[in-house]
């Protein structure tokens, strides 16, 4: 009688503890995931890499296991948390978590060298996954994007294309040719005019009338001209 009480003893207490390790997961793939669900990490643009932990348990129920950021920054690049691990309203350990969130996206990767007010066609870039954790502009996704833009600075073999590295073709450059357009109520008169600044249809711009020698300022319209109303 004594030997089965001391068998079920120990049958029950190897069924809890196969409850248990069935239950549990490593602390910090835990943390991981943890992390990625409270801050609704995408795991397919995300990875997260645990660096240091002061946490010694090596095995924990998820649902014991609470994380609470010590920033109020996005949870991206170097990034610390404080975890607890409390079992039946009894607080089992304590301790600082840090890690490196990366975030990754399909972007646009300058497959050349481009030169600056080069226009942007697809042959340039290739769409690449890449980090673009420390990325502080939006990245280029989709090649329809390019369409009518130039690069706003030299971009080295590699780099990723951001919006900040492009703007539009501009409809008039500086020193080009333009038809400046007087018009009044008389009518309307054209000259010959040379652009001082570069623009776009809509902007003001600085123009220099070749006929007279006067710089005026007038509104870009379509056809490389200039409108200048008195």
């Amino acid at each position: 009688m004594k030997s089965l009480r001391r068998w079920l003893k120990i049958t029950i207490g190897l069924l809890i503890f196969l409850a248990q390790s069935l239950s549990a997961a490593e602390t910090g793939e835990a943390i991981v995931d943890l992390v990625g669900e409270q801050y609704q990490l995408d795991p397919e643009t995300h990875e997260t890499e645990i660096l240091s932990s002061q946490l010694r348990t090596r095995l924990v129920d998820p649902a014991d296991l609470s994380i609470r950021a010590l920033t109020s920054s996005e949870p991206i690049g170097l990034f610390t948390v404080l975890a607890e691990i409390v079992r039946d309203g009894e607080l089992i350990e304590r301790g600082q978590v840090r890690m490196r969130i990366r975030r990754f996206a399909e972007v646009l990767i300058a497959a050349d060298k481009i030169r600056r007010h080069q226009t942007l066609g697809e042959q340039q870039f290739e769409l690449k996954r890449t980090d673009v954790t420390s990325l502080r502009e939006q990245p280029v996704i989709s090649i329809a994007e390019l369409v009518g833009q130039r690069a706003k600075r030299n971009l080295r073999m590699g780099s990723i294309l951001t919006t900040g590295a492009m703007e539009p073709v501009p409809d008039i450059e500086v020193g080009g040719e333009v038809t400046i357009v007087f018009t009044d109520d008389w009518g309307t008169i054209t000259v010959s005019g040379r652009a001082l600044e570069t623009g776009w249809v809509g902007s003001r711009v600085r123009v220099k009338n070749l006929t007279s020698g006067k710089v005026i300022v007038g509104t870009v319209v379509p056809g490389k001209s200039v409108e200048v109303n008195p």
